[in-house]
């Protein structure tokens, strides 16, 4: 442990979320996530910026234990925004490998986001007509796109995503990261793959349990195999799609143990897809922590750490999460946007100078409409008048 991580164990202030997780061969220094967050920060070539490389480096100054930076697409063919992360050349490697140091250097683990978005991408912006597991347009991209346009992946496609996701993981190993995700979440490629609501192949890829999870199965196993133990896989899914015939809770009781076998070290929950956006990020009239029975019951399910998030607005609500044994981490999105010094101010007792999140979701730049990701309180990242 460095010197920067002792410094911050903060005696008697959250005990709970101040204790070291193990997740695979990395330990981490607390248990406080910042989750994968499409920012729109990154150059237009998808390199890491220089506004990237502050946000992450200020959370990571201010005490978060994992920071995954992303979401990082892995393949050109589903680019939804014009400015995402990428991370399937090795032309982003230079830019990963200073962002991932610098977070390093501050006691974090830096960890990264792999994500396809399937048929939640955008025709307009990556200029292909989309790939999903069954030709069935995305309801809500489908209406915002006027070039939208998917259709089926063949066996050929399947093999090519593979290998991107693997290839992806590779890069990222090489340029520093400890922590590789496979986002399996929120309605994009893979999570469309897991679904019956979005999936309705009759190949190996389609019907059973296995064969919607094997996809996942294959690209988790390729990782492992590649990479050994350089890095811990983290798993994001949707633990509860919140659509007629979608994912809910129980079905992981059939999933994880595949996952397991596969080689994941960790369990990001999260919940909804397009349809259900609210979701995905849960507004006020939601509440604090609205989806935190969903990985309260999956963690019944699974032998490795589980992280919880959703309108985790305070370490005081975190504390209470894990020290209930509902979750082992706690993912806090909005809240470190507001103020990245949260968890150390937390943990030094400083709670009165915390710049809170008011939980107005101006943040979400793909239901507002604006370029990038602002926020209302931050001065850093407020929105230009």
């Amino acid at each position: 442990m460095s010197n920067t991580q002792k410094s911050r164990t903060y005696d008697g202030h959250y005990p709970h979320i101040f204790n070291e997780c193990r997740i695979g061969s990395i330990t981490l220094p607390n248990r406080t996530v910042f989750p994968a967050w499409q920012l729109n920060y990154a150059n237009t070539d998808g390199t890491v910026s220089e506004k990237l490389m502050k946000f992450h480096t200020d959370l990571a100054h201010g005490g978060c234990g994992l920071i995954f930076t992303g979401a990082a697409v892995v393949s050109a063919d589903g680019i939804p925004f014009d400015r995402v992360m990428r991370v399937d050349t090795n032309s982003t490697i230079p830019g990963l490998k200073k962002l991932f140091s610098a977070i390093k250097t501050q006691g974090t683990v830096p960890g990264i986001q792999l994500v396809h978005y399937g048929r939640q991408s955008s025709t307009a912006v990556s200029g292909n007509v989309l790939m999903a597991p069954s030709a069935i347009p995305c309801p809500v991209m489908s209406l915002y796109d006027p070039q939208y346009g998917v259709r089926e992946m063949t066996m050929e496609d399947i093999g090519a995503i593979r290998q991107a996701f693997i290839a992806a993981a590779e890069r990222s190993a090489e340029a520093g990261a400890q922590v590789v995700e496979v986002h399996a979440c929120h309605g994009y490629l893979l999570n469309e793959f897991l679904s019956p609501y979005s999936n309705k192949r009759t190949d190996a890829y389609g019907g059973s349990v296995e064969n919607r999870a094997r996809l996942i199965v294959e690209i988790v196993s390729g990782i492992r195999y590649r990479l050994k133990d350089a890095v811990a896989i983290s798993l994001r899914v949707s633990g509860d799609e919140f659509v007629v015939d979608g994912l809910k809770p129980a079905d992981f009781a059939l999933f994880v143990p595949l996952f397991e076998k596969a080689g994941i070290d960790m369990l990001n929950v999260a919940a909804g897809v397009y349809e259900s956006m609210e979701r995905i990020v849960p507004p006020k009239k939601l509440g604090i922590a609205p989806h935190v029975h969903i990985p309260a019951e999956i963690k019944r399910y699974t032998h490795v750490p589980v992280c919880a998030v959703g309108s985790i607005l305070s370490l005081e609500t975190a504390e209470s999460i894990i020290s209930s044994g509902k979750a082992d981490l706690c993912a806090l999105g909005r809240a470190q946007m507001a103020d990245p010094a949260l968890v150390r101010k937390s943990g030094e007792g400083k709670e009165a100078e915390i710049r809170k999140c008011k939980h107005c979701n101006s943040c979400t730049f793909w239901t507002t409409g604006d370029p990038e990701v602002y926020c209302s309180v931050n001065p850093d990242y407020q929105k230009p008048v």
